[in-house]
């Protein structure tokens, strides 16, 4: 049963993803920042080893259980809350890299389910800058946007595309939807 309090907002890096989060968050609402992120941010401040480029199998099997946590710990926030990624892709960016799948994960993904409707982000070039996280060119980044929108069709949800206007657009675009059912 999908959980209509929680919202995803996924779809290509560097396609204004975690500005639209950042603004809902800004007008109160509750928002799960991304959890790889926040992970490599992690281990940077603290000298670690754990990175997709030294383990991927570790860094991605840690990633799924922090956005089970995350998922968990988000049930005692003021709904609706908007998650930025989520456990499908997780999972999704896994089989596509042909690692190894824990049931656990799989488990984990049926039983934390979230709203029906997913919001996507597609490719923006006009928007995507390279940073310190972000190293990748446009063109690699966006090969990662068809996989990532087909692990939320393969798990049942319905995906909207967030239209590619200026961020107080998108987030009254957002909240349309949201109170027209999405």
């Amino acid at each position: 049963m999908n959980n209509p309090r929680f919202y995803v907002i996924t779809g290509a890096s560097g396609a204004g993803k975690s500005t639209l989060l950042k603004a809902l968050g800004d007008l109160g609402y509750s928002v799960v920042p991304e959890v790889a992120l926040t992970l490599v941010q992690e281990q940077e401040q603290c000298g670690g080893d754990l990175f997709p480029w030294t383990n991927l199998q570790a860094f991605m099997d840690e990633v799924v259980v922090r956005n089970v946590k995350a998922y968990d710990a988000a049930q005692a926030l003021p709904p609706p809350v908007f998650f930025d990624r989520a456990i499908p892709e997780c999972l999704g960016h896994m089989r596509l890299l042909g690692l190894e799948l824990k049931a656990a994960h799989e488990a984990a993904s049926g039983q934390r389910r979230y709203a029906n409707t997913v919001f996507v982000a597609e490719p923006w070039p006009e928007i995507y800058v390279c940073d310190r996280w972000r190293r990748a060119p446009f063109d690699r980044a966006a090969r990662s946007f068809e996989p990532t929108v087909a692990a939320y069709a393969e798990a049942g949800y319905d995906t909207c595309v967030v239209p590619r206007v200026p961020v107080e657009e998108r987030v009254a675009f957002v909240l349309r939807q949201l109170e027209a059912g999405a």
